[in-house]
């Protein structure tokens, strides 16, 4: 029996073990709190435990000549969400990201080659937005970094998630390299909305590649060696 045990447990970690999601936050630790109100850009890193690099960058801005006391947008993460919000007179402009961003934090140096998209599940979306995730690879300190983006239209809805393959991200301009997503070095995600809207961001993730034949072929022999000792019980 202990011999089928270990057979069973080797199959199925002949498939998982390369195969753990590289991302996932879920803003279900601690809390932060930033509000655009008379300034017209206010900016700040939250360290985390739970977030990918450990920590978080958050940006709201204002227009400079609207900035003013009593129109406001704020960002908190909060209650296992990001939220963010605008006043009715403001547009929302805001910026949730991982690893370097405005010379805070650090380089997140993460490896997904064996992702295949990043997944954003939303609690809500207010109204019709702008969505833009982008990727860094830096090229070493005083060097120039490689950006690739992926712009999309959000839907006014209650929960939804969003799926952004890799393939379809968009190297920029003058990138010196194409990007590396074998190493990673910030991730951001940008939202524009009309006066008033605000979402809430249940979690950020990666999903995982399909296995690879290797990895099948494993779990196929495991299987196999199942099999036979069920086989040799019953004789």
């Amino acid at each position: 029996m202990k011999a089928l045990k270990l057979a069973a447990m080797a199959a199925v970690f002949a498939v998982n073990s390369s195969h753990a999601a590289s991302i996932l936050d879920t803003f279900s630790d601690g809390s932060g709190l930033i509000q655009t109100d008379a300034a017209p850009f206010v900016e700040a890193y939250l360290p985390s435990a739970e977030a990918p690099g450990g920590g978080r960058y958050l940006a709201n801005a204002i227009e400079a000549g609207v900035a003013q006391s009593g129109k406001f947008t704020f960002a908190a993460i909060q209650a296992g969400a990001y939220f963010t919000l605008s006043d009715a007179a403001v547009p929302l402009v805001t910026n949730l990201s991982y690893g370097m961003a405005n010379l805070l934090g650090q380089d997140l140096s993460i490896d997904l080659l064996s992702e295949t998209a990043f997944k954003l599940d939303f609690r809500y979306v207010s109204a019709p937005m702008s969505l833009t995730v982008a990727v860094i690879t830096a090229h070493g300190a005083g060097s120039f970094s490689s950006v690739a983006g992926f712009a999309m239209a959000l839907d006014a809805s209650l929960a939804q998630s969003v799926l952004i393959p890799f393939g379809a991200f968009i190297e920029a301009s003058g990138n010196p390299s194409p990007v590396n997503w074998g190493d990673i070095d910030a991730i951001g995600i940008f939202v524009s909305g009309p006066g008033g809207s605000g979402f809430a961001l249940d979690t950020f993730s990666t999903t995982q590649a399909v296995p690879e034949p290797a990895s099948w072929g494993l779990l196929l022999a495991g299987l196999g060696v199942v099999a036979t000792l069920c086989r040799r019980r019953m004789t």
